[in-house]
Formats: structure tokens, sequence, C-alpha cells
């Protein structure tokens, strides 16, 4: 990790996982689905569940960020199929659930770890944006329920862009809409396919957030694993 100058004006944060803490929302919400929606009829607990739901949601969304399926098929085949998987083919009930995950786990709150702390320290120095490739139906209302709406200019999702992270075309439409000049201009995120290649893609600046320290074989320009070290950083 090194210190990088202040030339920077415009800080581009990604959303799930970088800020607003995804599995932890989800998790509680999914818990809270599981019981309301009997699924112990056909899973063991609810830890079996997720076992067989985590693999599958990943697969789908890496799927989506590569534009080889749609939106609506991501919504409902990520809790179908691991419902198939233990005999469940109710396919209107897979719809519903999917449907009340959507609009329950955007009302819940949980933030990565010094998030509020560190934009706080940011604020006055920066004019920070959210780039996410988040639906749009839910993204502002996370933004708003859990508090991180007041801190960000411009909030771009791929849905609304067009184009999704890591295209080059969504990177060069948030600059060019947040006024910025790509020399003044920094990505943080968590993925290393959609945020960290796509600010690749469009030659900026960027930061690595890998609060779990995975390994990984891709060349970052600075890794970080705590929000907190962007305070070192900026």
């Amino acid at each position: 990790m090194f210190a990088m100058s202040r030339r920077y004006k415009h800080l581009f944060f990604d959303l799930d996982h970088t800020l607003w803490d995804f599995d932890t929302n989800a998790s509680l919400t999914l818990r809270e689905l599981f019981v309301r929606y009997q699924l112990e009829r056909f899973f063991d607990s609810y830890e079996q569940f997720f076992e067989a739901y985590q693999p599958v949601n990943a697969d789908l969304w890496a799927q989506y960020h590569q534009g080889l399926i749609k939106k609506s098929f991501l919504y409902v085949e990520r809790f179908a199929a691991p419902f198939r998987m233990f005999g469940c083919e109710d396919r209107a009930m897979a719809e519903r659930f999917g449907s009340d995950f959507l609009a329950e786990c955007a009302l819940k709150t949980a933030l990565m770890p010094h998030a509020i702390d560190v934009l706080d320290y940011l604020k006055p120095f920066y004019q920070m944006h959210i780039i996410t490739n988040g639906f749009k139906e839910v993204q502002y209302q996370k933004m708003e329920k859990s508090g991180l709406a007041p801190y960000f200019t411009k909030v771009f999702i791929s849905e609304v862009v067009g184009a999704q992270k890591p295209s080059k075309v969504f990177f060069q439409y948030a600059v060019k809409s947040a006024n910025a000049r790509k020399v003044e201009s920094l990505v943080i995120g968590d993925n290393l396919d959609a945020d960290i290649q796509g600010a690749k893609n469009f030659n900026l600046d960027h930061v690595f957030y890998n609060p779990h320290c995975h390994s990984h074989a891709h060349e970052v320009m600075n890794e970080i694993s705590s929000l907190l070290d962007l305070k070192l950083l900026l």
C-alpha cells in the first residue's frame, strides 16, 4: 500500500460489498424468508439452504455481468435452482421468494466496517459517486435507508447507463457525467472483474478493497483490507 497524491477530485465507489454490507443484509433477509416460506419442508436447516444458494447465486451474477442472462432470470433462478436441488419444483414460489428478498433486503442497513467514518473523513476533500451493477429498483433505497445517500453526488447504475462494469462504456459515461477528468478520478471497489478490470479498461487509477484478504493473481494499483486504509492513502 502506498500513499496517493490528493490530485484526485472524484472518487467512484462500488456499493454492494464495498460500502453496503451485502452479505450481512442478505443473510438476515434470507433467514427471515426461510422461516416465512417454511423451507424446512425441503431443507434440513437454513445452513443447508444457504450452502446450496450461495454458489448458484455467485454463478448467476457472473453470467449476468457477462451479459449472458437477463435480470428477470437471475431474480428467480437464484432461488428456483436450490429449491429444485431439494425437491421443490414450485417456480411460482421461487418468484415470490425472489420478489420478497429484493424488496426486504434493500431495507436492511448494515454497512461494511468503518464505512461512515471514512466517508465523513473524505467528504470535505472529494466529490464522491457510486458505480454499481446492482438493480435500479433497490440501489437508491439501500443508500437512503443505510444513511449513505448524503455522501454522494451522483449514482451510476448499469441498467440506467445502458452498460455494465467492467465495460469501458460504463466508466466513460460515469466520468463524463460527473464532469471529471480521468487523471482526477479514482475507482474503489471489491470486485476484481467488474471494478478493477473496468477501471483498467478505461485507464483509471484504482484501489482494490479486499476485506477477506483473498489471494489473487491480478495486478492492482493499490490494495486495502480495511476501508480505514483509505485515510492513509488519501
